[in-house]
């Protein structure tokens, strides 16, 4: 696939969330703290530690790759194993761009799966995913159910792009995961998933 396709769309939605207002002049107050201690943890059944903890609706992002372990991606596809792995972030101006790259182990990295994150101060959540739509080759296939916006498309004859975005934390957030073709239940389930970490 050629990965300039996902740069351009990028740029497509700077340009649409910058038409929908630049950043925030009243930025949202961060939440109340809490004095109160969490419960203390149960003591883990297994002595292997877990390898993925996936980042829930974090207050700031600074990467992507918390948001989808590659062990996780490649239970879910059925796909190879895989390396996550964090990618020089990206700068736009009034979004920024995080991307993790899946690494096939001992395979070719062009067949990497990436996930890419946005955030928007003032659009609408409805309006990325659209923007992103519009720009498949071929029809967009909606997943109701899946942050407060989601879609998938086919971009060629190998590789499909899903996005979900979801208005958190006084921004817009979106999670754009481009991977081979896989069944529609497979991307809804991946699409509910990012939704439910966004």
């Amino acid at each position: 696939m050629d990965r300039l396709w996902g740069i351009l769309v990028a740029a497509g939605l700077v340009l649409a969330a910058s038409a929908c207002g630049g950043p925030d002049e009243n930025p949202a107050p961060p939440p109340p703290s809490s004095s109160s201690k969490p419960p203390p943890s149960k003591p883990a059944t297994s002595s292997t530690p877990p390898t993925f903890t996936p980042s829930v609706s974090p207050a700031k992002v600074t990467a992507a790759c918390p948001f989808l372990g590659a062990d996780e991606l490649a239970e879910i596809t059925g796909g190879p194993k895989a390396v996550a792995q964090e990618q020089p972030p990206g700068k736009a101006e009034t979004a920024p761009e995080y991307t993790c790259a899946y690494l096939p182990i001992g395979q070719s990295p062009d067949l990497a799966p990436k996930l890419y994150f946005f955030a928007f101060a003032k659009a609408d959540p409805r309006k990325p995913v659209t923007t992103l739509a519009t720009n498949c080759p071929g029809p967009s296939t909606p997943v109701p159910g899946a942050g407060d916006a989601a879609m998938h498309c086919d971009l060629d004859d190998y590789w499909t792009t899903l996005a979900v975005a979801k208005r958190v934390h006084g921004e817009t957030r979106m999670l754009n995961l481009q991977v081979p073709h896989y069944r529609d239940y497979l991307l809804a389930k991946m699409a509910k998933l990012l939704g439910d970490r966004l």
